[in-house]
């Protein structure tokens, strides 16, 4: 089985973690890329699994976005986190994409 980490939007994630490297070394410039490179660093750790942005989803239900888009199967974890404020975790809602996946309407 395959987890999917629904992310927030890129731009929010890149300002989060440009933020996080001025707190820990201030001065140094941070690339633009660096959030990717570290999602991409994760990727190769975390086995079955898939990051995606929310503005990648279809704006349908997620499961079938996810599974349209994505190939997520009936029983794929789905882990939706939302973004960190301040020293607060993110917010984190996981479940398991369902049997039958809702059907997009016609039109």
């Amino acid at each position: 089985m395959a987890t999917f980490y629904l992310l927030p939007p890129r731009e929010c994630l890149e300002q989060a973690v440009a933020e996080f490297v001025r707190r820990i070394v201030p001065g140094v410039p941070v690339p633009e890329s660096l959030c990717e490179q570290i999602l991409e660093s994760l990727v190769g750790q975390a086995g079955d699994s898939y990051f995606v942005h929310r503005e990648d989803l279809a704006g349908g239900p997620v499961a079938a976005d996810l599974a349209d888009g994505f190939g997520a199967e009936p029983g794929d974890a789905v882990v939706e986190v939302g973004l960190a404020v301040g020293n607060r975790p993110a917010n984190v809602r996981a479940w398991t994409m369902p049997t039958a996946v809702p059907e997009r309407a016609a039109g």
